[in-house]
């Protein structure tokens, strides 16, 4: 799961801290959430389009639920790999079953040619690039929150 701490000390004081504790509900978490799901989409790696498909988002946070997230997010290769070969050709890999994956230390090389920011640790990448823009868009879901709760 991502999970994003928002800073409360950069929202310019805008809501108290008393207020933000108030207005900071699971509706306001899962807009936030939604917030991010978005701005980190063009940073999850896409092949097939499968692991940024499969993303649940709730007011706990954002997960990835492919199998293979946590090496995506990782950016690192796990083994041991054995090569699928047809027609002596490499077309893919698969790891035995019974047999736990482990970090090989070769990084995965990710195609950016649908995703051109695709990144492991998508979420900081997102964050490092556009953080002032999420942390103002936080800041308006909950001061509209406020406003919705108390006028």
């Amino acid at each position: 799961m991502i999970s994003i701490d928002i800073d409360t000390s950069k929202l310019e004081n805008i809501l108290e801290e008393k207020m933000l504790n108030v207005v900071h509900d699971d509706k306001a978490k899962l807009e936030i959430h939604n917030v991010l799901a978005e701005m980190c989409d063009p940073y999850v790696p896409i092949e097939s389009g499968t692991l940024a498909q499969a993303t649940r988002i709730t007011s706990e946070g954002v997960t990835y639920t492919q199998p293979y997230a946590h090496y995506q997010y990782e950016g690192l290769v796990y083994g041991p790999n054995i090569p699928i070969i047809e027609n002596g050709v490499i077309t893919g890999w698969f790891s035995p079953p019974e047999q736990q994956k482990h970090p090989t230390g070769e990084m995965l090389n990710y195609s950016t040619e649908v995703h051109p920011l695709a990144s492991s640790h998508w979420d900081e990448a997102m964050l490092r690039d556009n953080g002032e823009s999420f942390k103002s868009q936080v800041t308006d879901i909950l001061v509209r929150r406020y406003r919705e709760l108390y006028g």
